[in-house]
């Protein structure tokens, strides 16, 4: 009887110990995900900081060194390590003039279940001043950030921006569209062009990448979408196709 008792009192025991085992592991996944949500705004957060005064090699080295990586801005995608560069490089230093807020707001942020790759939806809202005005005549913008986010060698890096522009806008006081002085010009030369123009008021909803918080369902952004008539990209008349290497 007694060692009968004693086996049951081990297994019991057993039993205890395989369920704090997995409490544990659980609460570690969950502390080493909100870890990851933290470091995740940290360098989305730095991204625009870096953006400010177009800090090309620190806004660069956000960046992972992948082949697959890509920024999509409102004229098209930018591909690979080159088009990144090609984009955010130091061919496009700007005068000490440049500024160009944007805050990194409102995060929601998924990670994947093995902790290696996340997505993040942001708004970015700030101001852009191309040239001293007296008074001051900032261009006022606002886009919807869809991210993909890597990690690589236990840091996260941006491995894909997406940027869909709402809205930029000044009091027209200050000349419309990019500067044309030395240093300033701007080129865009995506390796892929935006087939159509989703600003303000095309009515155009960025997908989201996560589901309804309360329901779990898909969101209904695409079928809003496919009503609407969106105009072809305005920004190739600001541009040049890229060169094939």
């Amino acid at each position: 009887m007694e060692s009968k008792s004693l086996e049951a009192r081990v297994k019991s025991l057993e039993a205890e110990l395989q369920a704090l085992k997995k409490k544990f592991e659980e609460r570690e996944r969950d502390v080493r995900t909100l870890k990851d949500i933290e470091e995740i705004k940290r360098l989305q957060c730095a991204y625009g900081y870096y953006l400010e005064r177009w800090m090309s090699d620190e806004i660069i080295a956000c960046f992972a060194n992948r082949p697959d990586v890509s920024a999509t801005l409102v004229e098209g995608t930018y591909k690979g390590p080159e088009g990144i560069r090609r984009y955010f490089g130091k061919s496009r230093a700007m005068p000490p003039e440049f500024l160009h807020l944007v805050m990194q707001v409102s995060p929601v942020i998924t990670v994947s279940p093995d902790g290696m790759t996340a997505k993040g939806r942001w708004y970015g809202w700030g101001t852009i001043l191309f040239r001293p005005t007296q008074p001051l005549d900032p261009t006022y913008m606002c886009v919807i950030y869809e991210m993909d986010y890597i990690k690589e060698d236990g840091v996260w890096k941006i491995w894909h921006l997406r940027l869909n522009m709402h809205y930029a806008y000044n009091s027209g006081r200050a000349p419309a569209g990019p500067p044309d002085e030395p240093g300033m010009r701007v080129k865009l030369s995506p390796d892929e062009w935006a087939p159509y123009d989703t600003q303000y008021p095309s009515g155009y909803i960025y997908p989201f990448h996560f589901p309804h918080p309360v329901t779990g369902k898909p969101t209904s952004e695409h079928e809003r979408n496919a009503v609407l008539k969106l105009k072809p990209n305005p920004f190739r008349s600001w541009g040049e196709e890229p060169k094939k290497v």
